[in-house]
């Protein structure tokens, strides 16, 4: 028999376990190949790699590898622990440790060569279906077919690498004083977890500082830069597996001198949970992290795919506005605003001709307040002696102090407006002042033509062609459009929306292989123990119900755990935090809810099939 056949043998004697591995390989792979055949489509090759979405999708894709790489890495250590007994067989017959690092190696590169081809014939498959849905969430008007071969390539290049470097990396834990551990593998006894009341507050303390520094003290958090959040980071994870470690010695002891402890199968479940505490610990630390980045995600993410309209209005107030430049030639004006009449005639529209004046050096705009009123569409009166002051950018407020300009020093503030009052960023301030003050300043005049169009969002072709007849020329004209920004936006967000909706996917979906992993592992053990109290007398309902019990506490404490960390970071960032932001994660933490109550029953009916199999 050669080295080979033992390979194979040993793979079709135990291959439930390699099929859930196998499985778990075949999904990473397939979603990284299928977001890399997204990436490297023909339709994003005019995208600007040191663009924010360029960058985005680099940095996705480096997640999702990195993602895989820890995935898989999990997958053969839990492999790993579930053959324990086998590999321990195997050296007390005589096989030396090369061996035995060589057999394990060469199942997983068999089994990674397998689960790349299967997920490359697989996505190949089902990448018609996928380039239509990306096409409409990406609202793309070319995302056809393609042949991937880049894609191909690189996922076949990668993950070759990556089960190579894994494997061997894995087999150094096994040697040979692991192999009285491994016969025993089924019989030893897991430590509890110790008390740690000083460990947990001051854990709990650093947590709680930190994010006090972050909200109130902008200026020390920039000056430590990436190590702060680094530290945060850590300091958060420490805490939330405190809680989690701490929490449940906690609320077992107490629920140990409680009545409730001495019902039904109570004392069963309880004492189950006793002598797994520290893996059940880990599990529901690991679960937890998971899904609350799958809720935080998702909930930016389709938030701010909904406030698209919103910010596009926030930058650019208006559906179109030309500005002509003092030094423009009037007959390529005259041409430019009959071309646009001319275009926006069979629209519903309202126009309006403005002017104002400019401090060119220090880009302060100064205009009329019966011009002000005009696109406000306010009555605003001001006395001789005051002036408003209105903001020029978005998100800043506009300049105040005004006893160095000449033309305002001795007038006072009456009010300040921080809404943008023209395209953000042309000026930096726009100070009204009286009709009479305006009249007698003297510098260059901007005059400005604004078109606001009925139904705004529906344009956006009519937009892309105005917008290249009509580009800005500094000196000339300067053109600027919310539907045009609008429209670019919206694919920016898309594309960051369809990337965020891949990572959601991956890391839910891994929470749940994880957990799958985790009841495989112990499901020997789990079966032997049940079938040993059932001959005492235990019935098959009871055992339901103490396993039921215990799915639901691996299943639902971390889901209420990041829904409880999700609304606890909505409530700390209440102010900055829009309606729509909390109605989504509302509506996204109702329908994980019922995706979790699905996978709960998936998995409960599966796993005590499984338990009561002999």
């Amino acid at each position: 028999m050669s080295f080979n056949h033992i390979v194979v043998q040993n793979i079709l004697r135990d291959k439930w376990t390699y099929i859930s591995y196998f499985l778990s390989s075949v999904f990473s792979i397939i979603i990284f190949f299928l977001f890399t055949i997204i990436a490297f489509h023909p339709s994003l090759n005019s995208l600007d790699p040191d663009s924010t979405l360029g960058i985005s999708l680099l940095l996705a894709s480096m997640l999702v590898y990195l993602f895989s790489f820890i995935y898989i890495t999990y997958s053969i250590m839990a492999f790993l622990k579930k053959k324990t007994k086998t590999l321990g067989i195997f050296m007390i017959t005589g096989a030396s440790m090369k061996q035995i690092r060589t057999l394990i190696f060469r199942e997983n590169i068999l089994i990674g060569a397998l689960a790349i081809i299967t997920a490359i014939v697989f996505g190949l498959v089902i990448t018609p279906l996928f380039l239509m849905g990306a096409k409409v969430v990406l609202k793309a008007e070319t995302f056809g077919m393609y042949f991937p071969l880049k894609a191909i390539v690189l996922t076949i290049l990668l993950f070759i690498g990556l089960f190579v470097v894994i494997s061997k990396i894995v087999t150094r834990f096994i040697n040979k004083e692991a192999s009285i551990q491994l016969l025993k593998g089924d019989t030893i006894v897991e430590k509890s977890i110790p008390k740690h009341p000083y460990l947990f507050g001051i854990s709990i303390i650093c947590s709680a500082t930190l994010a006090y520094l972050l909200k109130i003290n902008h200026h020390f958090v920039e000056s430590l830069g990436i190590l702060y959040y680094l530290i945060f980071f850590i300091s958060f994870l420490c805490s939330i597996y405190l809680i989690i470690s701490q929490g449940m010695r906690f609320l077992l002891k107490i629920y140990e001198k409680s009545p409730a402890y001495v019902r039904k199968t109570n004392m069963l479940l309880v004492s189950n949970l006793n002598a797994k505490m520290k893996s059940h610990a880990n599990m529901l630390f690991l679960i937890t992290i998971l899904l609350s980045g799958v809720f935080l995600c998702t909930s930016i993410l389709f938030s701010s795919y909904y406030n698209v309209a919103k910010d596009s209005e926030a930058n650019y107030p208006y559906s179109f506005q030309y500005i002509a430049d003092p030094k423009a030639d009037s007959n390529m004006v005259k041409d430019d605003i009959d071309y646009l009449e001319k275009e926006l005639s069979t629209i519903d529209s309202q126009k309006y001709f403005i002017e104002f004046k400019s401090n060119e050096e220090e880009r302060l705009g100064y205009m009329s307040v019966s011009t002000y009123n005009l696109l406000k569409n306010k009555s605003v009166s001001l006395h001789d002696d005051e002036f408003i002051a209105v903001a020029g950018n978005r998100d800043l407020e506009p300049i105040t102090n005004t006893h160095k300009d000449q033309i305002l020093k001795n007038l006072k503030l009456a009010s300040i407006d921080e809404k943008n009052l023209l395209s953000t960023g042309f000026q930096n301030t726009y100070f009204i002042v009286p009709d009479q003050l305006y009249e007698s300043i003297h510098f260059p005049i901007y005059q400005a033509y604004i078109f606001e169009l009925a139904n705004w969002t529906a344009h956006t072709e009519l937009a892309d062609k105005i917008i290249k007849q009509l580009p800005t020329l500094p000196d000339d004209r300067y053109v600027t459009s919310k539907i045009a920004l609008y429209d670019s936006e919206m694919f920016v967000k898309s594309v960051m929306f369809f990337i965020g909706s891949m990572l959601s996917l991956i890391f839910l979906s891994a929470a749940m292989s994880i957990l799958y992993f985790y009841l495989q592992t112990t499901l020997i053990q789990e079966r032997e123990k049940y079938t040993s109290i059932r001959k005492l007398g235990l019935s098959q309902k009871e055992l339901f119900t103490v396993v039921s019990k215990e799915l639901a506490i691996l299943i639902f404490v971390p889901f209420a755990l990041a829904i409880t960390m999700l609304f606890i970071t909505l409530f700390a960032l209440r102010t900055m935090v829009s309606i729509t932001f909390l109605q989504v994660s509302m509506i996204s933490s109702l329908c994980f809810l019922a995706l979790f109550m699905i996978s709960y029953l998936f998995i409960r009916k599966s796993y005590f099939k499984r338990l009561l199999t002999i």
